[in-house]
């Protein structure tokens, strides 16, 4: 449970709805706690595939974000510092239309993971 203040509840649900809607998150992270695996090819995530390679399956695992708040730095190899850094990549990534409200709330959805 992540800790008490450590996240605006308010902001947190406005976070779900963009989660679940225009963030399209929730096509990948799936499940009561977002812990359903999938499987992308590193081009379809805007990551490097050396990583994804030296696995059986060529892909990365869309990662289970129960507990995110305690397990930064993001991404497998590390570059995203922030979950405010992850959700700025995957706006790009995947061409969103995320206002930065929208981007905030989503951070803070995350955190209460």
């Amino acid at each position: 449970t992540p800790p008490a203040g450590s996240f605006d509840a308010t902001a947190a649900q406005r976070g779900r709805a963009v989660f679940e809607g225009g963030g399209r998150c929730a096509s990948c992270h799936q499940g009561e706690h977002r812990t359903e695996e999938t499987l992308h090819a590193a081009s379809e995530i805007g990551q490097d595939g050396a990583y994804a390679a030296r696995t059986a399956t060529r892909r990365y695992r869309t990662t289970p974000l129960r507990g995110l708040f305690q397990h930064a730095p993001y991404f497998h190899d590390g570059s995203a510092r922030t979950l405010q850094a992850v959700v700025d990549h995957y706006v790009r990534q995947m061409g969103l239309n995320l206002t930065d409200g929208q981007k905030a709330d989503l951070v803070e959805y995350l955190k209460s993971l």
